[in-house]
């Protein structure tokens, strides 16, 4: 249902942002969008900050919830075209 609203990565994208703006830690949301450090240690170990990362996405998920149940504000927005 998001054809031609939305991708894969603009979601990424609006996680990144909400996460850095409620004060996350950048290496955790980076971890966690699997960006990696150069070489081999960076594409193998996916358990950098594993505990760290699981309050974190439960946090978003919890967030996400909220908005979901009616928690979103609404406003005077323009659609860009």
């Amino acid at each position: 249902g998001y054809e031609g609203r939305q991708t894969g990565h603009g979601f990424r994208h609006i996680a990144s942002t909400i996460l850095n703006e409620h004060g996350f830690d950048e290496n955790h949301i980076e971890a966690q969008l699997s960006h990696v450090k150069d070489g081999v240690a960076g594409v193998y170990n996916k358990a950098v900050y594993v505990k760290q990362r699981t309050t974190m996405m439960q946090w978003y998920a919890d967030y996400l919830d909220q908005l979901a149940a009616g928690n979103v504000v609404h406003g005077p927005f323009e659609e860009v075209v």
